[in-house]
């Protein structure tokens, strides 16, 4: 239960079961009681109320089929886990009362750009295209559509003004994240090609402002990259400069380090892509929130006044 439904923690799931609000064909069991197929599992929720989030999201894109919505951070994507009503595609589906399909997405702690459509025809095509095949009788790259994302890092004095990190990225687990990826040059089993160009557009004592390309499509690709390098994004509870306790902690007992920003300093600020019906070239930009700018003026203040 704690690694598919990662919002409650392991020992969050034995305190349940041990209550009798998770049932296995509809009797109390121990936490201990090893699954068969078949099996149902049933958790009676009991006051159950969905975390609040951020619902300001913005419409830079439609055209009837096509949507680009601006995602505000700390919204989650899709209906997961203690989200349902609480998600961009609920929110974006009642907005435009219209059926929606998510053709791309974003962690929920990153803002900015994400793609979606009214029709299945124009998902099913975005699809095939990302996946570098045909549609419409044109031959497509993998991977064709363009996305930058604008970080802000720390541990970045010596940054160069243009770089790229490549190689092959791996889930090798972590004891306070088990889904922690690591960097390698070679390519071991299991492992998935990943590359990403970064910019430098501002430094600011030890912090700087990258834009990053991203050539394929990894979790965590950019963060990983990032670190990889000796570089750890602003708000990172996972590659951060504290390491993964930090998201445990916060999982766990819902605490942060003191001064630690809100969330990853990571917005997905622009796409490039083919329309996946009319062929045309699309280019939108989400411009950086609010929280990022203010971010960004505080780091200032603070270099400026020591």
């Amino acid at each position: 239960m704690g690694d598919r439904f990662s919002y409650y923690s392991r020992n969050k799931w034995q305190d349940l079961i041990g209550q009798g609000l998770v049932l296995l064909n509809n009797s109390k069991v121990k936490y201990t009681r090893v699954v068969k197929k078949g099996d149902e599992i049933a958790y009676h929720i009991i006051g159950m109320k969905e975390p609040e989030v951020d619902k300001n999201v913005s419409i830079v894109y439609d055209d009837g089929d096509l949507i680009v919505a601006n995602k505000p951070a700390n919204l989650p994507v899709i209906p997961s886990g203690k989200y349902y009503h609480n998600t961009l595609h609920t929110i974006v589906k009642n907005m435009l009362n219209s059926n929606i399909n998510m053709l791309n997405r974003i962690d929920r702690e990153t803002s900015g750009c994400v793609v979606l459509s009214r029709s299945s025809k124009s998902a099913s095509n975005f699809c095939a295209m990302l996946a570098g095949r045909k549609v419409n009788g044109k031959q497509y790259k993998r991977n064709s559509i363009k996305k930058t994302y604008i970080a802000i890092i720390e541990n970045a004095k010596d940054i160069e003004d243009k770089f790229t990190v490549e190689g092959y990225m791996l889930e090798s687990g972590h004891e306070y994240y088990r889904r922690f990826q690591t960097l390698h040059k070679e390519n071991i089993e299991g492992s998935k090609y990943s590359k990403t160009s970064f910019k430098t557009i501002k430094r600011i004592g030890d912090y700087a402002v990258v834009m990053a390309r991203l050539y394929t499509g990894r979790m965590h690709q950019i963060r990983v990259h990032l670190y990889s390098k000796g570089f750890f994004m602003v708000g990172d509870k996972i590659y951060g400069k504290y390491g993964p306790k930090v998201f445990d902690d916060f999982i766990e007992k819902g605490i942060i380090p003191e001064n630690f920003f809100n969330r990853q300093a990571l917005h997905a600020y622009s796409l490039k892509f083919n329309h996946p019906i009319t062929d045309e070239i699309i280019k939108v930009k989400a411009p950086l929130p609010k929280d990022l700018k203010e971010l960004i003026k505080k780091i200032k203040n603070n270099v400026k006044n020591k």
